[in-house]
Order: structure tokens, then C-alpha cells, then sequence
């Protein structure tokens, strides 16, 4: 009972508390104060995985354009603003071939899966309607 009594034993566990809430609840709180200290990469980071979708995601109904990015097609969202290239399938076959009828620019309304590869995300389309 006398080793309850010492300051040491105290010490020592509040410190071991503090570790365990660091490393477990803290991990938001820790990314704030980097944030402050002005550790620009630190951010960098954050805001590159809050920007990712996961895979397997489902954008339903999402109006956009399709543009033609190298030897890519992309579709930047017209909401956010956010571009994703697209994989290569029937759906967006059709949307190219429509796109070569028409030179306007057209509203897409349209239905996709997300997948993920080098934490950059790609869509699948599944449905793709014009808009206006």
C-alpha cells in the first residue's frame, strides 16, 4: 500500500495516460497543431486524402462535362468543380461519339463507380445522359 502512496507511481501513470490519448484519440488534435506550427507538407497530405474517394464509391446523378486530357477523357463535376479521369468502357464510348456529332458544350447527367490506383481516383461509368 505504501507504493500507492509515492508522487513516482503517479507520475508515471498520468505520463503513460497521456501516451495512450496521444496516440489514440489525439491523432486529429496532433494533425491541428502540425498545421499551426507550419508544417506545409503535413497539409499538403491532409488535403490530398480528404480529396480522394474511396474505391468502390458510387457518384449517382452528377452533372458535369467530358473533355478530352491527353489520350484520356476526364469528367470535371460541375458542382465541385473536381475532375476525374475516366476508364475506358461502352458508356463513354458513346458519350465520345456524341460529343464528335455536336460541338457545343453539353451537361452530362451521370451515374459512375470510383475506383482507385496511386491514390488517384478514376471513374467507371454506368450511365451517362445529356442534360441540356
Amino acid at each position: 500500500m505504501r507504493i500507492l502512496r509515492s508522487p513516482a507511481l503517479w507520475v508515471i501513470l498520468l505520463a503513460g495516460a497521456l501516451a495512450v490519448f496521444a496516440n489514440v484519440g489525439g491523432d486529429s488534435v496532433m494533425h491541428a497543431n502540425l498545421a499551426m506550427a507550419g508544417d506545409r507538407p503535413s497539409l499538403v497530405q491532409m488535403a490530398k486524402e480528404e480529396s480522394a474517394l474511396r474505391e468502390g464509391a458510387v457518384l449517382a446523378e452528377i452533372k458535369g462535362r467530358f473533355k478530352k486530357q491527353g489520350e484520356r477523357f476526364v469528367f470535371t463535376d460541375e458542382a465541385t468543380n473536381k475532375s476525374y479521369k475516366c476508364l475506358e468502357n461502352l458508356c463513354l464510348q458513346r458519350v465520345v461519339a456524341s460529343q464528335q456529332d455536336d460541338d457545343r458544350k453539353v451537361i452530362w447527367l451521370v451515374a459512375a463507380k470510383v475506383t482507385e490506383f496511386n491514390n488517384e481516383n478514376f471513374l467507371l461509368l454506368e450511365k451517362s445522359v445529356r442534360s441540356r
